[in-house]
This record gives structure tokens, sequence and C-alpha cells, in this order.
């Protein structure tokens, strides 16, 4: 079946993000997300989830209460949860690379929904703005068309894009959400923005420059472990002289928003870049014996390496 709107499934996805927003109203629920409180969420039981990148648990997992991720300004957070068995999955999309994720999404989520058929699976999507090349607005239309593309009925409850989400300041368009967090627990969705990105961010990181357009399961929901499968990124003729450029640089040419970008966005770029400086074959450099990298959550947020 497709994408499911008011229990009607929705045919064909709308060419444009006005023609969608104008067909279907989404006002009350994205206003009511986007005026909750902007919660810091603490490392504790905490699992993040960065740039074109999944995961996915259920309430039975030990380790994990939070999932969460940000950094969205053209790109889209996206949270599939099932209402019968609690599973939830959270992915950041930015339009490479969706619909063969929405596919492993739906593929883990019906592995842990495979003992509690009761239910359906509900969709919240946020992120993006009235971005002057439309940006955001070629994200939306991916992530809607892969959501649509699935065998699985998938309502779709928020739908928080372009528009909606968007304010403006001193005359600039700046998006209302940037961060996303879910509780495991009980379902709860909330603006969110976190204390920790967990392990190997410059590793992840690197992938959005010259590394695979997939999106990424980053989570072994059997072992409660975060396991990196070996991640492979070309390196760059220029990446020395590009690692010594100043901040601004990095934000005006390494963005698709350089006026809404987080004041961290510069530090994240930078040690992604020497991470594929210092490291520019990491299949041999970063995974011994092409092994994964896996990581145990523990009581203190820390994660330690396996």
């Amino acid at each position: 079946m497709p994408l499911m709107i008011e229990g009607k499934p929705i045919g064909g996805v709308p060419k444009t993000v006005q023609e969608f927003l104008d067909k279907y109203d989404f006002k009350d629920s994205s206003n009511k997300l986007k005026s909750g409180p902007l919660k810091k969420v603490a490392p504790i039981g905490l699992l993040y989830v960065g740039q074109r990148e999944f995961a996915a648990t259920s309430p039975e997992d030990e380790k994990i209460l939070v999932m969460g991720s940000e950094d969205a300004t053209t790109c889209h957070i996206v949270i599939v949860r099932h209402t019968g068995c609690g599973a939830v999955c959270i992915a950041h999309f930015d339009g490479y690379g969706s619909e063969k994720a929405v596919k492993d999404i739906m593929r883990v989520m019906n592995d842990l929904c495979k003992n509690k058929p009761f239910g359906r699976y509900e969709l919240h999507i946020a992120g993006g703005f009235k971005d002057d090349d439309e940006s955001s607005e070629k994200v939306s239309i991916k992530t809607l068309n892969a959501f649509n593309s699935t065998s699985e009925e998938i309502h779709l409850m928020t739908a928080c894009i372009c528009d909606l989400n968007n304010e403006v300041k001193k005359g600039v368009n700046f998006p209302v959400i940037y961060g996303l967090a879910v509780n495991v627990k009980t379902g709860d969705i909330y603006r969110g923005t976190f204390l920790d990105h967990g392990p190997d961010m410059p590793l992840r990181s690197a992938r959005h420059f010259t590394g695979t357009e997939e999106v990424i399961n980053i989570y072994d929901h059997r072992k409660s472990q975060i396991r990196l499968d070996p991640i492979t990124y070309s390196t760059m003729d220029e990446i020395e002289l590009l690692c010594r450029m100043p901040d601004l640089f990095i934000r005006q040419h390494l963005s698709t928003s350089p006026d809404q970008e987080p004041p961290h966005f510069e530090a994240s770029v930078r040690a992604a870049l020497v991470q594929i400086r210092d490291y520019p074959d990491p299949k041999k450099s970063m995974f011994a014996d092409g092994k994964p990298r896996c990581y145990n959550l523990e009581s203190n947020g820390s994660w330690t390496k396996v």
C-alpha cells in the first residue's frame, strides 16, 4: 500500500511541496511540534543518528532511552513508529539514497515487530525551510516518494516541512526545527539538541563529502551496540588546503545553507576533513581486518569500543 493520510492512500505524491500542503492539512500537527520546548538531551541512554544514517530499536532495549538527530537545515529528520510493538526508527535524510533507505528501515522495523503484528506504522517528518535554491523541497519530495513506494501501510502524522518549518529573522528564512528526539519507551517526540553525538563522528561525517550516498544503519538492536561496518571515502587533491581554510570559507562553500547552520558547523566539517586527510584509506587504518567498529553504551552515557 502507498503512504496513507487520514486513513486513505495518497496515490501519487504532488510535484511540489506547496501542492502537497495545499492538498493535505498538516498545520496543526506542525504547530504542536514547533511550539514545544527545545530540550537539551543528556548522553545517558542516548543514541544519536547523524546525516545519512538511521537506527531502530524497541522499548525492550535496556540501553537506549532516547534516539535523536539534529543539525538539519535543508535535511529532514524522519521518525517511524509502530503503535503496536512500540518499535521506533529515526533517520536523517539529505536527499541521497532515500528509496533504498526506506526499504532498509522497513525491513528492520518489520523484524522488530514480527512477534506483535497488531498496530500500524506512523510517520513523522520535520525539516527544511524556504531556502533560495529549493534544496529543502527536493529532499521533501524525495522523502515522500520513498515512503509512498513501500509495500507496508505507513500513516503520515506529521509533515513539518519547508514552509511549515520556516520562520523569518531580520528578513532571512530559517528552519524552526533543527533537531528531534523520540522517547523509545513512550514514543513521545519533541524538539531536541544533544550534548553528545556519540563515537567516531569525524569518520561518520566524512562520508558526506566523498563517500557513499547510502543511508546506513548504525545500530545493532539485537546486541544493543553501535555497529559501523567498514566505511569508504575518497580523498581529495585539495584536502590539505581545505583543512587550512578559515571558518568563513568552510561555512560559505561547504554548506547548502550557510546562514542557517548552527555555531558548531565549522568545527564538525573541519574534523571530517582532517579525518579524510589523516586516514585516506579508512578500510585499512580504521577497520582492522575488515571488521566493524562496535561500541557499547555505558551507564554514564559514554560509548566504549568493543
